[in-house]
Parts: structure tokens; sequence; C-alpha cells
């Protein structure tokens, strides 16, 4: 496992925004109450602890990797064009720029298995590693 990049913050309205710096995925379609991950083209939404609640932490990993003590919250695929993704909440109070090998990736999220769980792992895997 590579760790890519990790911080521990209070994500407004408890959201983790993982997507392509230039995505204009709007999620219109997301239902918080059912739904603790939805996924765009090249763009996730992802429930944390509210910050109101205190600190989530949040690490982006190549796979393959399974994290001891996690739940699969979510697996699919994530275009990132220019090979970057971004990790931010919504006020970007938060908000880390990181280099991936792959536009084209598989993606697992898993947390906790708390509906808004204070840490989650990102986990990246492709056809190319570093």
């Amino acid at each position: 496992m590579k760790l890519f990049a990790a911080c521990t913050a209070q994500f407004a309205h408890g959201l983790v925004i993982a997507s392509a710096p230039e995505s204009t995925d709007t999620h219109d379609d997301w239902t918080p109450g059912s739904q603790a991950v939805h996924a765009g083209p090249d763009s996730l939404y992802i429930l944390v602890r509210q910050a109101a609640s205190g600190l989530a932490t949040v690490q982006c990993v190549q796979g393959p990797y399974l994290p001891e003590n996690k739940v699969l919250m979510y697996t699919g695929q994530l275009i990132l064009p220019a090979a970057s993704l971004v990790i931010a909440d919504p006020n970007e109070t938060v908000r880390l720029v990181i280099p991936v090998p792959n536009i084209e990736n598989q993606v697992e999220i898993y947390g906790d298995g708390s509906r808004e769980p204070d840490e989650v792992t990102i986990v990246l895997s492709g056809d190319e590693s570093w």
C-alpha cells in the first residue's frame, strides 16, 4: 500500500468531496439519507462525521489494499482526466490536490461501519502504479 495523502479535519456538512479538479458533477440526484456514498463520472460524495461532532480522518491509498477493521461502503469506477484527485469539504476549508498514477481508477471506499464514519479510506487501483 502506498499512501497518496491523508488529513484529519472538521468536514463542513459532514461531507468529503473526492473529485477530478475540473469536475462539474452536481450530484443533484443524491439523497444523503439513503446513500452514504454517491458517485458521478469523476467525483464522489462521501458522508463522514459532522464538523460539529468532531474530527474525521480521510486517507487515500494506492490499491490493492484492504484496511483492517473497516467496512466496504462503495466500489466503482472513477475517471480522473488529469490523473489527480481533489479531496475537499464543501467550503474548501480542507482541500488536498493529489497526483495519482491512473486516469481510469477502480475505487473502493471503506469506513468504520457507521452512517457517518470518523475514518474513511479511499483505495484507488488501476493499470499503473508508483
